[in-house]
């Protein structure tokens, strides 16, 4: 087997390692974004079930809310 230069074997480790960090960092960021995603759509989920109530149900919670 060939002899490796000094400069060969450290330049593979930096190279693997900067891959490793490299997918680990866009794993977290994809993992970031669907959890974005879910809380988005929660909060138009709620938003939607808001609209949808009566105006008697509307009507009662506002005068709650204006009772405290």
């Amino acid at each position: 087997m060939e002899n490796l230069s000094t400069t060969v074997v450290p330049l593979g480790s930096l190279a693997t390692l900067f891959a490793m960090v490299s997918v680990l960092l866009f794993v977290k960021k994809a993992i970031k974004a669907r959890e974005a995603e879910g809380a988005i759509k929660n909060r138009m989920d709620t938003k939607l079930e808001q609209t949808n109530i009566s105006l008697s149900e509307q009507k009662k919670r506002l005068e709650a809310l204006l009772k405290k």
